[in-house]
């Protein structure tokens, strides 16, 4: 009988630890992450970005743009018991003249469907700009996460809709949470020619954020490469994980001892 209860006790035990899910479970201990994502880690550090921008198990967050789901594999199962995910790739209307790749983001919501043991019963799925789709209800997020995306915004014209959109979303006090690919501050051009290159000058990027309701609360240097010296006409495409230019496996090396490009890491607040 003592066996058996002691038997009961560790299995009890180990249920529990399975819904005990925490940030460093959801980085390196989730199921749903491959080895070849995990690889990423050390450029990222998924962890430590989302600490500091204070995601938790029982937040509501919303990734914008999740692409091959890269973060979604982190933070869907992550919210999925006590939280919930709000999956907002980018609307395929602004990218009507892309072709296959607007049809890819069209897929999104069907794609979100196939993996729903992951997401959970409560996540939505939706696109950015809304342009009128109510995805979720306004003022009911608590995060919203736009890693390495708002160059694109720029690029593609939409960057003020987005902001309008995403600071509706918002809990007031909630966060925009941005990771984004840095260019020096005393590279030549503003934004408008250093997004080619898929990067912002932070002064610029925090200025033009702050302009629509948000205050900058923090920024940290998590995802800083000083490697990185944007010494490529491809932009942040020539290095890992595009490797956009290299054509022999020595190139492809040198731009592996760089690393992923140097990337500012802001938190921000909405105001009102």
């Amino acid at each position: 009988m003592k066996k058996l209860m002691i038997a009961a006790a560790f299995l009890l035990s180990g249920a529990a630890s399975a819904t005990d899910m925490s940030v460093e479970w959801a980085v390196n201990e989730n199921p749903w992450r491959t080895a070849e994502e995990k690889v990423r880690d050390a450029d990222r550090h998924p962890a430590e970005t989302l600490a500091f921008f204070g995601v938790t198990p029982s937040s509501t967050v919303a990734e914008v743009n999740p692409g091959g789901g890269w973060y979604s594999r982190i933070l869907a199962p992550l919210v999925k018991e006590k939280g919930r995910y709000v999956g907002l790739e980018h609307n395929p209307a602004v990218y009507a003249d892309a072709g296959n790749y607007a049809a890819g983001l069209a897929k999104y919501p069907e794609k979100f469907a196939a993996a729903k043991d992951m997401y959970g019963d409560k996540a939505v799925a939706g696109f950015i700009p809304l342009r009128g789709e109510a995805v979720t209800a306004p003022g009911s997020v608590d995060v919203v996460m736009v890693v390495r995306a708002m160059h694109n915004w720029a690029r593609r014209g939409f960057m003020e809709e987005a902001l309008k959109d995403v600071h509706g979303l918002l809990k007031s006090g909630g966060v925009l949470a941005v990771v984004q690919h840095r260019a020096a501050e005393d590279a030549a051009g503003d934004w408008q020619e250093t997004t080619k290159q898929g990067r912002w000058k932070q002064s610029e990027l925090v200025k033009v954020i702050e302009s629509h309701g948000f205050k900058l609360e923090a920024a940290s240097e998590i995802n800083a490469n000083p490697r990185d010296k944007n010494e490529y006409p491809a932009g942040v495409w020539a290095l890992p994980p595009n490797y956009n230019g290299a054509d022999t496996d020595e190139e492809k090396a040198a731009r592996d001892a760089i690393g992923e490009s140097d990337r500012m890491t802001l938190k921000f607040v909405k105001v009102g």
